[in-house]
């Protein structure tokens, strides 16, 4: 039976557009938690992004996978993390802070609730207009912050048609880091350690909860999820996940925008109560799921929520 649930939360677990996870959500992850199940989070998003995913639930967040592995709680505990290749952190800023057609973000503190965000640029004025009036105040400097680095992404300004370009560009300038997408619709990558990952986050948990790999349901839908679905058994991606996402898993369901994240919980909360694996990992099931992804959007079931706010 399925002792862990791993999952990612944007586009995953949590529909484009919504502020958080869907009170359904929530009550399936309290459900799980309560038959003997583990949730943790195993996103892109830093500690308090991903508590604010939750309304601020603290029992939906005491373990946790975030910032892609390099940060690891397990019940409320840190027992991992690491830091981004310092040297090809500075090489990335030198050749970003003055580039207007990116913004390096770098988040010191990002293990805790009170986290520093750092726009690495030239131009304070330009760096201050690329977030929301309502987003968190930011330090604007031109070169790296001192102390441990953990989270970082850069925002490419001109949208996602440049990204494959940068990628490769920006890669090969830095041999000590990685860029992931964290979604299609995305324009911006995110920064992570050239030989880490979610799936490297992720076994720093599951072994120190001496829980078996096959007794672990991991989902995702973004390349950031790739190397998690292709490591554990029992690995599912939503209907709009991207094509080698839906590849790699071996389980498919429906869409983020119909909670069907949130339906897979509760199906797990009550087979492992029972002592069994959740019904929609069979055949018949899956086949089922596969047809979904013949309409990625579903039925938009979450968009009406009071907390989905339609974004460009």
């Amino acid at each position: 039976m399925i002792k862990l649930i791993l999952t990612d939360l944007d586009e995953t677990l949590i529909h484009f557009g919504l502020t958080r996870a869907t009170d359904h959500a929530i009550a399936a992850i309290r459900r799980a938690q309560a038959a003997g199940v583990t949730f943790a989070a195993t996103t892109g998003r830093i500690r308090q992004g991903a508590c604010a995913a939750f309304g601020f639930a603290r029992e939906c967040t005491q373990s946790a996978v975030m910032s892609n592995g390099q940060l690891v709680l397990a019940d409320g505990q840190l027992i991992g993390q690491v830091e981004l290749d310092r040297e090809g952190m500075e090489r990335l800023a030198a050749e970003l802070v003055g580039d207007r057609n990116f913004m390096l973000n770098v988040i010191t503190r990002a293990e805790t609730m009170e986290p520093v965000r750092v726009i690495v640029s030239d131009d304070p004025n330009a760096a201050r207009r690329a977030f929301r009036a309502d987003s968190d105040d930011v330090v604007v400097m031109d070169h790296l912050p001192d102390g441990p680095l953990v989270k970082s992404n850069i925002h490419v300004m001109g949208g996602v048609e440049q990204m494959g370009e940068v990628r490769e560009r920006l890669e090969a300038l830095c041999p000590g880091i990685r860029l992931m997408s964290p979604g299609p619709q995305v324009p911006m990558f995110d920064v992570a350690p050239k030989d880490w990952s979610k799936a490297k986050g992720a076994e720093l948990l599951r072994r120190h909860l001496g829980i078996g790999v096959d007794e672990v349901a991991a989902f995702g839908d973004a390349e950031n999820d790739l190397e998690l679905l292709g490591f554990y058994p029992n690995s599912v991606a939503v209907a709009n996940a991207v094509p080698e996402v839906a590849s790699a898993a071996r389980w498919h369901i429906g869409a983020s925008a119909d909670d069907a994240v949130a339906d897979a919980i509760e199906d797990i909360a009550r087979a492992s109560a029972e002592g069994r694996m959740p019904d929609f990992m069979c055949e018949a099931e899956n086949e089922r799921g596969l047809t979904m992804r013949a309409r990625p959007a579903g039925d938009r079931k979450v968009e009406s929520l009071p907390y989905f706010r339609p974004r460009a």
